[in-house]
């Protein structure tokens, strides 16, 4: 069966080992061009927490900076310290297992990865998080709203029908919504930005918690369960 991954949160633990830092340079940023702050710790706690209620670092920052009527030339400068120059000075991490569980599903199906972002820095992110390529058939870096187009493209090369495929991502309404639009069966990871209301659960046909989970469930599907 047909396995197409999501990278964010899904298999990169994003949130937990790489948006703190992100993050914080980005407050460093708006700083640097004319954001008052009473205190950096209690600005970038703010930062995190909002972060946690949004479907991106780019909504909770464009939040961020209307509760504190910030310049405008704040948002620029932060979107680009997030998402075309984000800087890795912490370890990225893999979310929990899932090495392990690309090596194992690698071996009898065929793994594809559909990721929102820049190639370069997903790419990047891939290679310190040790998720090696190898493990898929095809990779596609797309821009935001693009996944359907994606997912349906997929379909096309690889010659398989949405119906004998899944779709396993974090966020519903980014990740899962598309594809159940075309016919995916859909498998949400409730990780990272999956923990919290990012779309209808009629677009989601199996929850995990833990990434592993998945092996059984594409035996069960595999078996007509």
């Amino acid at each position: 069966m047909l396995v197409i991954f999501d990278l964010d949160d899904t298999l990169i633990d994003t949130t937990g080992s790489i948006l703190p830092t992100v993050l914080k340079n980005a407050l460093k940023e708006m700083e640097g061009v004319g954001l008052s702050m009473a205190s950096f710790n209690r600005s970038y706690e703010e930062l995190l927490r909002l972060n946690t209620y949004h479907l991106s670092a780019g909504d909770a920052i464009e939040e961020f900076l209307e509760i504190n009527r910030a310049p405008s030339q704040c948002l620029d400068v932060a979107l680009k310290a997030v998402y075309e120059k984000p800087l890795f000075t912490e370890e990225v991490q893999p979310v929990e297992d899932a090495v392990e569980v690309l090596r194992e599903l690698h071996a009898n199906h065929p793994l594809v990865l559909v990721t929102k972002g820049k190639e370069k820095i997903q790419r990047e992110k891939m290679k310190r998080a040790g998720i090696s390529k190898e493990f898929f058939t095809k990779l596609y870096f797309c821009k935001q709203g693009e996944k359907k187009k994606i997912y349906q493209k997929v379909s096309e090369e690889m010659g398989i029908s949405p119906r004998s495929a899944v779709v396993c991502g974090d966020r519903i309404s980014l990740d899962l919504a598309p594809a159940k639009e075309l016919g995916y069966k859909t498998v949400q990871l409730k990780w990272g930005r999956g923990l919290g209301n990012t779309g209808f659960k009629k677009d989601v046909d199996y929850t995990i918690l833990h990434l592993r989970e998945l092996k059984s469930l594409l035996e069960n599907l595999k078996g007509g369960g």
